[in-house]
């Protein structure tokens, strides 16, 4: 079964990294790194690259988020 991304999980990673973010910006961030989630397993070639190992990765999440 693939992980799952929630809002907390994404605050908390970000908090981490001393990153605060807007009021509603984590659920939407969650659903888009999700949608990665769910590709790369889709995807075997891609399922073994970490997603911070794709340079376009945070823009494809980003756009998500629009």
């Amino acid at each position: 079964m693939a992980e799952q991304w929630s809002a907390e999980a994404v605050e908390t990673v970000l908090a981490v990294q001393g990153i605060g973010l807007a009021p509603g910006r984590a659920e939407r961030l969650a659903r888009a790194y999700q949608g990665l989630l769910q590709a790369s397993a889709a995807d075997p070639l891609l399922a073994r690259l970490e997603f911070d190992a794709v340079p376009s990765g945070f823009l494809l999440a980003m756009q998500k988020c629009r």
